[in-house]
């Protein structure tokens, strides 16, 4: 690793710690909900991103980036019910089928972006049988799990 990459990475921790601490405040949300928020966002792979060097930014910045993603999300979600029905379809099929809670289902959809392959195939999915899409998650979930 080079000498730039080890300043970027020690310093996210840091940038981490405000932005969640300004969430919290700002949003009311507990620790694990804030961190749930950041950590499920476009804005914390830009962090990731060395090329972004989005760390720089203050942690009012981010957190106006962050704020105008959820907004744009949500915007997007309202628009399309037809999509959200979709996506608690396959949160409640999937977490029904593996027997897990929905919160662990929850943090299973959000660290492999399921939510994400949802909305790229939901033209296609949303048209197939309960077995066809809890299936294809499960694939989808496999296949990016053997990437790490």
């Amino acid at each position: 690793m080079n000498k730039q990459s080890n300043i970027e990475s020690d310093m996210l921790p840091f940038t981490m710690r405000e932005l969640v601490s300004m969430v919290m405040q700002r949003k009311t949300l507990a620790l694990e909900d804030a961190l749930y928020y950041i950590y499920s966002s476009d804005l914390y792979s830009s962090l990731l991103d060395e090329g972004k060097k989005m760390w720089y930014l203050s942690t009012l910045s981010l957190y106006e980036t962050l704020e105008k993603e959820k907004t744009e999300k949500r915007k997007q979600q309202e628009n399309d019910p037809k999509r959200l029905l979709f996506e608690v379809f396959c949160i409640e099929n999937y977490r029904e089928i593996k027997n897990i809670s929905a919160k662990e289902t929850l943090q299973l959809f959000s660290e492999y972006d399921v939510f994400g392959f949802l909305n790229e195939t939901f033209e296609t999915l949303h048209t197939q049988s309960t077995t066809y899409i809890l299936d294809s998650i499960s694939t989808y979930i496999r296949n990016k799990g053997q990437k790490r």
